[in-house]
């Protein structure tokens, strides 16, 4: 629809209506009649001054008038009809304001034998967070869904406050409910959703996201099954004939619960939060690293809906509520800028800055080690975490928790060995205080040690003051630190390196920061024409802001990545008046 007709509205969810895209239609069709009247009333008058002109003026120059007239009109003509040209291919290759022949190279890797259509690609640039208008079909499913949620909300609200709220639900999931019957699908043509239908049935390809960025790579299935079955043949992982360890876990678990309810240990509130009823596998999966040569997959293990997973969120809610924090623990990239705000370099010296990286961090922690270290941390010298257990009781919790998990891969059932999984809510806290644990040798050094020693789970920040040569003798010892960690190291570059999302610059008495983007950045955020809220849309955009603001440290650094936003979000379909607000 033409930008006049995009009329504002106090409820934006209105444009969504029929009563909305009616009145659009009639607007539309009244400017059609009045550019129609006003063509035919020029036409008419032209008319009349060429008569004229003809009465006054010799052949030759009448002529030479007509012919100027003919050509200023085909300029004019020339010009509008490639203006509505470009509007029209516009529309035709994706969201509007998006590049999609630029994007596509970054967006979609396919690494598949089978080629995609134009439309295809043009639906997949849209984003793996991208959500298409649905209609609802199962109104029974539909109100199950909404009763079994609204249950959730009945512990933490007074009982007349539930019933009003449940109320308020029933009432919106009615309204729903009637106008889904006639809605349309609107951000999405009738191409790109038989080419979503058709990419669904595709059995012999894969579709998913990378591993880091918001890229989409497809692969052919039994390239995908060979490079999971890879992983899944290394010595973490056992395969099993069939689920019974899983349901001996489960009923071990369920048991060991009830047993610490019987001494009153727990409550019956918690015993219920905790023990697992009707369990499914953990299930295993693949994430591609599109930045890497020959496309390796990084495993997960998702643990939702497993036994082992409620107990898991609450036991590391409690631990990282209690944790002792190191003096290298960074939380997050502006805790990260704070602190590297607070130092100083002195002009005589020389600094080196580079970062370590931990390889396969959470598959090659010990979990016998790490269970032990964990507890040493909240036990001692007196118990730190929030949890009614005792240390024994709790290293009992950790084991159900971590150790010998299983999880399916394409019918095929899998026991976890070693390492914690990718997936489960404990993995990031047990390996971050492993870490934290293994760190502390650095103490021992006298010599040869860093100035600065920053970690972010398994990236480390360091700035020297020895020779390169020495920093790589360093590097050497620390992978001696352990049998199963091995450090990869980065140098910076013209006194530049990247960590994290952020760009360390270092003059020579100062470090500056700015925003990093690291290569698999594709410049695609949430889609305006998406089906989320504008609430959403709009808190992307003030979140995005304050990061630069937070992580850069000069004012002409925030302005070009201001500059560089705004054109990032024109390009994501946002209008003009959105983004100045």
């Amino acid at each position: 629809m033409p930008n006049f007709v995009n009329i504002r509205l106090w409820k934006p969810g209105l444009k969504k209506s029929e009563q909305y895209k009616s009145l659009q239609r009639t607007c539309l069709m009244r400017e059609f009649e009045c550019g129609q009247k006003q063509a035919s009333r020029f036409e008419k008058q032209i008319s009349l001054i060429m008569t004229e002109l003809k009465k006054h003026l010799s052949s030759i120059d009448y002529i030479n008038i007509k012919k100027f007239f003919y050509n200023s009109a085909c300029r004019v003509h020339s010009t509008v009809m490639s203006n509505h040209q470009k509007k029209l291919e516009k529309l035709n290759r994706g969201p509007i304001g998006q590049n999609y022949e630029e994007m596509k190279l970054k967006l979609i890797h396919n690494i598949s034998s089978y080629t995609l259509s134009k439309v295809e690609e043009r639906l997949l640039c849209r984003g793996w967070d991208f959500c298409v208008e649905n209609k609802i079909t199962n109104f029974l499913d539909f109100e199950t869904d909404l009763e079994l949620n609204a249950m959730k909300l009945q512990p933490h609200c007074h009982e007349s406050i539930f019933r009003s709220i449940c109320r308020q639900i029933h009432n919106a999931s009615q309204q729903l409910i009637r106008t889904s019957k006639h809605k349309k699908i609107s951000n999405l043509s009738k191409e790109e959703l038989a080419a979503l239908k058709s990419l669904k049935s595709n059995n012999n390809i894969i579709i998913c996201k990378a591993d880091k960025g918001n890229s989409i790579v497809i692969l052919d299935k039994e390239t995908y099954m060979k490079k999971a079955e890879e992983i899944l043949k290394g010595k973490q992982f056992e395969p099993l004939n069939n689920d019974k360890f899983h349901r001996e876990q489960e009923e071990k678990l369920n048991k060991y619960i009830f047993s610490l309810f019987k001494q009153g240990v727990i409550d019956n509130k918690l015993r219920y939060q905790l023990q697992s009823t009707c369990s499914s596998l953990s299930v295993f999966y693949g994430l591609p690293k599109a930045h890497k040569t020959g496309y390796p997959i990084r495993p997960i293990i998702s643990t939702i809906g497993s036994y082992q997973y409620e107990l898991s969120k609450y036991l590391a809610k409690a631990i990282r509520n209690a944790r002792p924090q190191a003096k290298s623990y960074i939380k997050d990239s502006f805790e990260f800028v704070k602190r590297i705000k607070e130092i100083t370099l002195e002009k005589e010296k020389t600094y080196i800055m580079c970062s370590f990286d931990v390889e396969s961090l959470y598959t090659n922690v010990p979990v016998e080690e790490a269970i032990e270290v964990t507890l040493n941390y909240i036990y001692k010298p007196t118990k730190l975490v929030d949890v009614p257990f005792d240390k024994e009781q709790m290293k009992t919790l950790l084991d159900l928790s971590i150790r010998d998990s299983t999880f399916r891969f394409q019918n095929k059932i899998y026991k976890q060995i070693d390492g914690v999984a990718m997936g489960n809510p404990l993995a990031p806290i047990i390996a971050d205080l492993w870490m934290q644990k293994i760190e502390e040798k650095l103490n021992r050094f006298s010599t040869n040690k860093p100035m600065i020693w920053l970690r972010y789970v398994d990236d480390i920040f360091c700035i020297f003051t020895i020779p390169k040569a020495k920093i790589n003798e360093f590097h050497i010892r620390i992978n001696k630190w352990h049998r199963n960690l091995h450090f990869t190291v980065e140098f910076e570059d013209e006194n530049s390196i990247p960590f994290l999302d952020v760009r360390v610059t270092h003059t020579e008495d100062k470090l500056i920061t700015s925003m990093y983007r690291k290569p698999t950045h594709t410049g695609l955020y949430l889609l305006w024409d998406s089906n989320q809220s504008r609430r959403y849309k709009l808190g992307l955009i003030k979140t995005l802001v304050i990061r630069i603001y937070r992580l850069c440290s000069t004012r002409e650094i925030i302005n070009n990545e201001l500059d560089l936003l705004r054109k990032t979000l024109t390009n994501n379909g946002y209008p003009p008046h959105i983004i100045k607000r």
